[in-house]
C-alpha cells in the first residue's frame, strides 16, 4: 500500500473487533472501531474513513439503519457488510442502500475481505467522478 488507508470496525462482537482490528493493523491499515451502529454513525460523522465494515445485527441501531443513516448524511466512504446471521433479504436491502460488498465472518473470508477493503479503499469513489464531470463543460 503507498498510503494506510483509514478503516473502521463496527460489530457488536468484542472479539471480532478485536481480530479484525489486529488483522487489518498487520496489513498497514489505520483501523478504528465501534462497538455498535450508534457509536459507529457518530465516529463516520466525525471523521473520514475510507471503508466502513458493519456487522448487520447490533444493539441499538442495526446495520442496515446505520447505512441508511450514512447514504441520507451523505458520508462518503465505502461500505461493506460483515455478518453471521445475514440472509438473503438482508442482503437485498443493503445492495438496495448501496453497499458495495457482502461477507461472512468465517476465517476463510479474511483473505477476500482484505482484498476488497484495498480495492475500495484504492478506488475513486464514484460520487468524487460524478462531481468531477458535472463541472466539465459540455461541448455541443
Amino acid at each position: 500500500m503507498e498510503r494506510n488507508y483509514k478503516i473502521i470496525i463496527i460489530d457488536d462482537e468484542n472479539g471480532i473487533l478485536s481480530t479484525y482490528k489486529e488483522y487489518f493493523d498487520k496489513r498497514g491499515f489505520i483501523v478504528d472501531t465501534a462497538y455498535d451502529g450508534s457509536e459507529g454513525f457518530e465516529k463516520l460523522s466525525e471523521g473520514e474513513f475510507d471503508v466502513a465494515i458493519i456487522d448487520i445485527k447490533m444493539p441499538k441501531m442495526d446495520g442496515i439503519e446505520l447505512i441508511g443513516k450514512i447514504k441520507e448524511k451523505g458520508i462518503d466512504t465505502s461500505l461493506i457488510i460483515l455478518t453471521g446471521h445475514g440472509g438473503e433479504e438482508e442482503a437485498i436491502n443493503a445492495l438496495n442502500l448501496g453497499v458495495d460488498a457482502w461477507f461472512g465472518k468465517s476465517e476463510i473470508e479474511m483473505n477476500k475481505l482484505s482484498d476488497k477493503v484495498k480495492e475500495l479503499a484504492e478506488g475513486v469513489p464514484l460520487d468524487d467522478i460524478r462531481r468531477l464531470l458535472s463541472v466539465i463543460p459540455n461541448e455541443d
